[in-house]
């Protein structure tokens, strides 16, 4: 057998790389076809992806978590019974889905007021069979430790993914029709592909039934069901009123700015990878101990330290990425990101796997509720009462901030601790302004330099990493801590890390 990584930053590290090729579809790929496809071609593409990554959220009832939860409670010779379960109830919830997206293809279209939509969301309407049962292979592997084999994964999937959805826009002039389809191949073989490394982590085990039932299963993730329905109507709300009110080509513009940069989504599903089933293993339903203090503390610096410096740039310098990434007509998208990107600040701070692992996916739901009423009513008054379609995503952006303020408190109550002790504001703040120090000078050097976009982005990096890496030995800010846990089994490339703040 292949040796195992053990490390938790190591585990972390390979779900991030393979987070960062789930970017090149989520990023890549529009940013391809954004240039081949109109922009009403473009919009209703966009739009099929904002229906089935909302409705997504219903249909897995919260079930690609429930591998990482149960799974360290077994005994490995109970866990191919336990991966199998789950899955059998995700093949009937993409079942189920699909039909929906089959059948509901014209009333949905009616709703958001594109007549293509229908057409679209038919030809769409296999995918969901095909991807549902390939949920959770992430938590599985995490439990595991082999999170190695799921990058391997994922970057195959992600590769075979994009390719058949630009290729047949790109050499044979297809519209968005030939893209969704191509989507659909590439998920019928990421469908095989994955039911068969679901057991390959346990194929040599002596299997055994589980005293698992589905009533377990289900008590666990029909909270999360609950959550998922709130949390649709929450994070799908601007989408809805910015399509409703404004059309598909203002929708566009808001779909490329208003999104989170992919390190975010990439650092945040590592850590949230490897958070859940630690804590879900240590915990002992009394609060945190020292040891869930520390990895708490560790999990946040960490993604903190990386995450921050990420976010100030793109804040800086939101207008040059935006053009570079989908055109100058794109530059309005500019102010969408930087509201996300400003909003992502707050967003770094892992409570869904804490919440998930302590057992309070009631209070998860409950808090989900109330935020999916406050945000609806927010930018009911907001789309009618302002003209700028600007005003919805602060509003939007307002709530989410809200909701994570009182996920910390159910956090800080079952911790015994405060807000204050559980997140370290004092290196944290050090980090935000080292960051913006650092992008001051290349900021104004592209205001004043006429230069090619391209040119400028790249430059205007490259001065922000030197003045970032000065600024750090300056303010003490150490990233050798990060290095060192993944480099720690070559003692040949530590003399490197002296270099390192």
């Amino acid at each position: 057998m292949l040796k195992e990584q053990t490390s938790n930053t190591k585990q972390a590290a390979w779900v991030a790389v393979g987070s960062f090729f789930s970017f090149i579809v989520g990023i890549i790929s529009p940013m391809i076809l954004s240039r081949f496809l109109d922009k009403a071609d473009y919009g209703t593409y966009k739009q099929v992806m904002y229906i089935y990554n909302s409705l997504l959220a219903v249909f897995t009832l919260g079930l690609p978590k429930a591998y990482a939860f149960f799974l360290p409670k077994y005994s490995l010779n109970y866990s191919r019974d336990v991966i199998l379960k789950i899955t059998n109830i995700f093949f009937i919830l993409g079942l189920i889905f699909s039909l929906v997206l089959f059948w509901g293809a014209g009333t949905i279209s009616s709703l958001m007021n594109n007549p293509d939509l229908k057409k679209a969301l038919i030809v769409f309407s296999p995918t969901p069979f095909f991807l549902l049962p390939t949920m959770g292979l992430d938590a599985i592997y995490a439990s595991f430790k082999r999170t190695k084999y799921l990058a391997y994964y994922v970057i195959f999937t992600r590769i075979l993914t994009i390719a058949f959805i630009i290729l047949p826009v790109i050499l044979f002039s297809g519209n968005y029709i030939h893209a969704i389809v191509g989507f659909d191949i590439a998920s019928l073989f990421t469908f095989f592909f994955a039911l068969y490394l679901k057991s390959w982590p346990v194929k040599n085990e002596n299997h055994q039934k589980s005293n698992l039932s589905y009533k377990e299963i289900f008590k666990f993730s029909l909270p999360l069901l609950y959550a998922s329905l709130w949390g649709i109507i929450i994070s799908s709300s601007n989408q809805f009123f910015i399509s409703r009110y404004y059309g598909n080509q203002v929708f566009a513009d808001f779909s490329n700015g208003f999104m989170e940069i992919p390190f975010t989504g990439m650092i945040l599903g590592s850590i949230s990878a490897i958070l859940l089933p630690l804590i879900s293993r240590i915990d002992r339903g009394n609060g945190f101990n020292e040891e869930s203090l520390r990895i708490w503390l560790s999990a946040l610096l960490k993604s903190a330290k990386i995450l921050f410096p990420i976010l100030i740039f793109c804040i800086f310098f939101a207008k040059t990425i935006m053009t570079c990434m989908y055109g100058d007509i794109y530059a309005q998208s500019s102010m969408f990101f930087i509201i996300k990107n400003i909003s992502s600040l707050t967003h770094i701070i892992p409570v869904y796997p804490i919440i998930l692992a302590i057992g309070k996916t009631k209070t998860y739901a409950n808090v989900h509720m109330a935020i999916a009423f406050l945000i609806v009513t927010a930018e009911y008054i907001v789309c009618h009462y302002c003209d700028s379609v600007i005003y919805v995503a602060i509003t939007s952006e307002l709530c989410q901030f809200t909701k994570v303020w009182l996920m910390m408190m159910v956090i800080a109550t079952y911790a015994k601790k405060t807000i204050m002790e559980l997140i370290p504001f004092k290196p944290m703040f050090m980090l935000l302004f080292i960051a913006i120090l650092a992008s001051i000078p290349p900021f104004l050097f592209i205001q004043i330099v006429e230069i090619n976009k391209f040119i400028a982005l790249f430059l205007s990096l490259g001065i922000y990493m030197f003045n970032y890496y000065i600024l750090c030995w300056v303010g003490k800010i150490t990233y050798k801590d990060i290095f060192i846990s993944l480099f720690s089994n070559k003692p040949k490339l530590l003399p490197i890390l002296k270099i390192l703040p």
